[in-house]
């Protein structure tokens, strides 16, 4: 079987050492702007980008800085990512929304 077809095992999936450190950069300097941009606009699709954010930089904390934290014998950084899904899904959804309008509005 070549490389590009292979199948891995979860115990396979690594992630260089470097990661969590960068996505926690990553998220922690979007999370300032998104976070001006839901205050100067009250738009709610910043709400939910900026929770979405909070909930990344939340959950890649705990895993750069305290992986070892645990709630009911889980991960707390691997808690804290499902809520964020969630988060990042109703986000994205109001970005589609708004631009479904802004289109709509365009072609009147």
């Amino acid at each position: 079987m070549s490389a590009s077809t292979r199948s891995f095992t979860a115990s396979e999936r690594t992630v260089p050492d470097w990661t969590p450190d960068v996505l926690l950069f990553v998220f922690a300097t979007h999370l300032p702007f998104f976070l001006w941009r839901w205050k100067r606009t009250g738009e709610t699709r910043y709400a939910a980008t900026s929770l979405t954010f909070a909930l990344l930089v939340v959950a890649y904390a705990f895993r750069v800085l305290a992986p070892q934290a645990t709630l009911a014998d889980v991960a707390i950084h691997r808690i804290v990512r499902g809520p964020a899904l969630l988060s990042a899904g109703v986000s994205i959804g109001l970005l589609i929304r708004h631009h479904a309008r802004r289109i709509a509005r365009r072609r009147r």
